[in-house]
């Protein structure tokens, strides 16, 4: 028995994404052209409410690919149509092959890969804007390389940079290579 979807996408957005489907389908035949004509193969839903690193997901049993709920109202249809594209690639290779160099070139040939990188990077900013504004993202900086890492839980006061304790250090904790806050 399957069990009971959470965050199911409301009518509108489901339309909006098996529309997507249906297009990137025919635009991506090469790729894409094995697929079920019907999406009726692929539960949608949205993303845990507040997430902030991931910006959608697939998962393979069953079948799910999950969407943050604010890609539907960013102000440009290239954030969504991206989105579903790079999750669907996951689907065609299959969940062994991951982030590889096959993902890459599958990922990088598509025509409007350069214009969905660049409004990705926007949304991603975005995203990780509200989260800062409203308390649910933290950003630290490394005093010595200036490396800045942002958390979604508070990390311990003495935590140090491990590129810094290992590069300079042998691999030893160092007080000099305390993580500053930067909220």
């Amino acid at each position: 028995m399957i069990p009971k979807m959470t965050n199911p996408l409301s009518v509108e957005h489901l339309l909006r994404v098996r529309e997507i489907y249906r297009t990137l389908r025919h635009e991506r035949e090469d790729l894409f052209g094995g697929l079920p004509f019907s999406m009726s193969w692929l539960r949608i839903r949205y993303l845990k409410r507040g997430s902030i690193r991931t910006m959608a997901s697939a998962s393979f049993d069953p079948p799910t690919l999950s969407i943050h709920r604010d890609a539907f109202d960013y102000n440009h249809p290239i954030v969504l149509r991206g989105l579903i594209h790079h999750e669907l690639i996951h689907f065609i290779l299959g969940p062994d092959v991951g982030h590889s160099r096959l993902f890459s070139t599958c990922e990088r040939e598509w025509c409007e890969w350069d214009d969905y990188r660049y409004h990705r990077g926007k949304f991603v900013r975005l995203i990780e804007e509200h989260a800062r504004s409203a308390g649910r993202l933290h950003r630290y900086e490394c005093p010595n390389c200036f490396i800045v890492l942002l958390r979604t839980r508070e990390m311990k006061p003495e935590s140090a940079c491990s590129e810094c304790c290992e590069s300079f250090n042998d691999g030893v904790w160092s007080e000099s290579y305390i993580l500053r806050c930067a909220d």
